[in-house]
């Protein structure tokens, strides 16, 4: 039976059917909808038909779930106004995704009612808190900004307050990065704030002794962790022991979980905790790819249920942004992207100020702290803003934040934001240079056009770069070609005021991104080594007369570049920054592209 064939539903008259996602990722219909599968094999894309239920009634029936949200309540009354945060418990932002159900009617304890701080649940929370409370492990496709944080802190919450308490983690959340478990743990406190449950977080950036220590010694009930920083944990102290009464395993951000390249943690995490029939498992993703379903067939239990809360217009919601590309050498690349910068200022131009807010993507995070340093030379521009995995944790908190308020900015980022963090009204999502695969490139562009708003995607690529155009999955999508913006400003005299070690840390991890894509790109060894020493004289400003910058043998050798004419060897000193010496960037930039960024959540 094809998957795109609508099959009565014996329990309704009524029959809607699920189509596969072009591309692969995630389900083309459907709002609130749940439904138990009798084995894991059975995939959520070959299910073919569900029961749409109107208002709260039915929300917890035996073989078909619907969320309640076929109805919108006139006006969202603001019961209470929450601080401003990163990702908001209900969407605050999009109250398209509020349903009629209310948290007051809901069969949840007093001490969770007085820490809520909406009056209606959001949709996702409505279709999942019934069928959560009973035990089911899920898997629940929903959009970020949507209130999925409270959808599985809830009603975990309320099922660990029904038993007694331990001295033991009763559940633990993982997260792709630092910035969303500190989120987590943000909105866990204010939801615990009248339970006698502690939260508590594990991640990178921190000192790991003194991070165990705490969580070992010190009460905690849930613990929400990367899973990079825990793997290291479960592997180096007795946490093992502490998580051996696990109750309920929350994965939020599935897909992103495994875009930074966490897969064989996630593995090693189950393998350290008791089996999957003696606890609850939450699974959470923006899209459901076949990836995804593999995750889920070996966290969740036979049985699970599926729950989308897609709505109609934001199935494949990059299909809906206008998208453009442009063509230049990788030593226009900062000149152009200043100058598309400022043409969205301009095309946002009110009388007093501009709405222009863009967020600005590069391959590795060393690129990013370049441009940064380029950028806020450049007069006419609205404020730099940098996230990346080698910010400290603070100053990526503090960027998130004014990035989040401001009405207009700039924010320059690997890929520590391109997913789990809600940022209202972007209208430009710019990348710069080559994304590490087609999902990457879509994740990216789906920080804009949120909500309803508009928004627009370009992506400027070199010569050499553009095989990414014709892979399958970014063909599809119909990019259109975009002519270069006129040069409006020269960035000479402020790639002269960049350091050298920043210009040579920018060339090491460029090098070592393309390494990782010389079979597209075409490109043999010495190529690829021309290449990038000609980026660094022409896009990075350093000195020609100097001859490229220099790498660490060790370095070399694990990229396969020992000996390559063009290379210059330069044994390095250790320090604090980087450990491997050679200006190995920690967070994947001398590895696979691909997974660029795992460091950095640790």
């Amino acid at each position: 039976m094809s998957s795109n064939t609508a099959t009565p539903n014996p329990n309704t008259s009524r029959g809607r059917s699920y189509r596969p996602r072009r591309g692969g990722g995630g389900l083309a219909r459907g709002r609130g909808h749940a439904r138990p599968y009798p084995n894991m094999q059975e995939s959520p894309l070959d299910a073919v038909h569900v029961h749409p239920v109107a208002g709260t009634r039915g929300i917890a029936t035996s073989t078909t779930v619907a969320a309640a949200t076929a109805a919108r309540p006139a006006a969202i009354p603001t019961a209470a106004v929450l601080p401003e945060e990163t990702r908001s418990a209900s969407p605050t932002t999009n109250n398209r995704h509020f349903s009629e159900r209310r948290f007051a009617d809901a069969p949840i304890s007093n001490e969770s009612k007085a820490g809520l701080k909406h009056e209606f649940m959001s949709d996702v929370q409505a279709a999942t808190l019934d069928l959560a409370m009973q035990g089911n492990d899920l898997l629940v496709q929903a959009k970020t900004g949507t209130g999925k944080t409270i959808a599985f802190l809830l009603p975990s919450i309320e099922r660990l307050a029904r038993t007694p308490r331990t001295n033991r983690i009763s559940m633990l959340v993982l997260a792709p990065t630092r910035e969303l478990a500190l989120q987590i743990e943000k909105e866990a406190a204010m939801l615990l704030a009248h339970h006698r449950f502690k939260v508590q977080h594990a991640i990178g950036g921190t000192n790991q002794s003194s991070e165990a220590k705490r969580i070992l010694h010190t009460p905690c009930d849930i613990l929400i962790a990367t899973p990079g920083r825990l793997t290291d944990h479960l592997r180096t102290t007795t946490l093992k022991d502490k998580l051996a009464g696990l109750r309920i395993i929350v994965y939020d951000e599935a897909d992103r979980l495994l875009d930074q390249g966490f897969s064989r943690e996630l593995d090693a995490i189950l393998s350290f905790l008791p089996p999957r029939e003696t606890r609850q498992a939450l699974l959470f993703s923006a899209t459901v790819s076949n990836e995804i379903k593999k995750i889920a067939a070996g966290a969740l239990r036979p049985g699970y249920s599926f729950v989308s809360t897609l709505l109609d217009d934001e199935v494949n919601t990059h299909e809906h942004v206008e998208q453009t590309y442009m063509i230049t050498s990788q030593e226009n690349f900062v000149q152009c992207a200043i100058d598309v910068l400022k043409q969205d200022l301009l095309a946002h131009l009110s009388p007093t100020s501009s709405t222009s807010k863009c967020m600005v993507f590069f391959p590795t995070a060393r690129q990013v702290a370049f441009a940064a340093e380029v950028l806020q030379q450049i007069d006419g521009l609205p404020p730099i803003l940098e996230i990346h995995s080698r910010r400290s944790q603070p100053a990526r908190i503090k960027a998130a934040e004014q990035f989040k308020k401001a009405s207009s900015a700039i924010l320059l980022s690997s890929d520590v934001a391109a997913r789990g963090v809600d940022f209202p009204g972007v209208t430009l999502v710019l990348q710069v240079g080559l994304p590490a695969n087609a999902e990457q490139y879509v994740h990216r562009l789906g920080r804009t056009a949120r909500a309803g708003a508009s928004g627009r995607g370009i992506l400027v690529l070199s010569p050499e770069e553009q095989w990414f155009l014709r892979h399958s999955e970014i063909a599809e999508l119909g990019l259109k070609p975009s002519t270069l913006p006129p040069i409006r400003t020269s960035v000479s005299q402020a790639l002269a005021k960049v350091s050298p070690e920043t210009k040579a840390q920018t060339y090491r991890a460029f090098l070592g991104y393309y390494n990782s894509h010389t079979k597209n790109l075409r490109m043999s060894k010495e190529k690829l080594v021309q290449w990038a020493n000609d980026y660094a004289v022409g896009g990075l400003g350093w000195p020609a007369a100097d001859g490229p910058p220099g790498i660490d043998p060790r370095t070399l050798g694990k990229m396969g570049l020992r000996g390559v004419k063009g290379i210059k060897e330069e044994r390095m000193i250790p320090t604090g920054d980087n450990p491997r010496g050679g200006g190995a960037p920690r967070d994947g930039d001398a590895r696979n592209g691909s997974r660029g960024g795992k460091g950095g959540a640790r």
